[in-house]
């Protein structure tokens, strides 16, 4: 665990900065943070650097965050739950971009055997297709999205590389 200051060090970032992140995404605001807080807030400011739009890394955290709550994903075991994942390693296949939580399936996934949610939770109005919450056209909207930031991603690379490359020179 580590506080504040040294999470901005390590990211070379104000503390500032990671307040305001912290806001944009609605991640807790802690005394002391875990390994997974530092890596998610490292993996946005390296897509901010990549050319990811903020706007798009936030609709994008809003789908996985609803992707998690449908998929029942959500264990809510500490208050930094949905960032935890960060901590361990990437896998394209199988895990979320930004948060890393474990899918328990490859994307993309076209068959998903879906209800079968054991824990206990209060009875909506109405059925959750009903309010709009399909997890079906929630994971195959989700490459689509993620395809996208890849695109960005590898354009601003070579134009990054090119930059350092020339930065050198100074």
């Amino acid at each position: 665990m580590k506080s504040m200051k040294l999470m901005a060090e390590r990211l070379g970032r104000p503390a500032m900065w990671i307040a305001s992140a912290q806001k944009r995404f609605g991640l807790p605001v802690l005394e002391s943070y875990s390994q997974g807080y530092e890596s998610f807030l490292r993996k946005i400011l390296h897509l901010r650097v990549l050319g990811v739009s903020e706007e798009t890394l936030r609709e994008f955290w809003a789908v996985e965050q609803k992707l998690i709550e449908v998929l029942h994903l959500d264990p809510q075991s500490s208050p930094t739950w949905l960032v935890d994942a960060c901590a361990f390693g990437a896998d394209p296949d199988r895990r979320l971009l930004l948060s890393n939580i474990d899918l328990g399936f490859i994307l993309p996934a076209t068959e998903l055997q879906i209800g079968l949610n054991f824990a206990t939770s209060s009875q909506e109005l109405f059925a959750g297709k009903e309010m709009g919450e399909d997890a079906l056209r929630l994971i195959s909207d989700y490459p689509t999205r993620l395809a996208a930031i890849r695109s960005t991603v590898a354009s601003e690379s070579r134009i990054l590389r090119d930059a350092l490359k020339w930065g050198k020179e100074l």
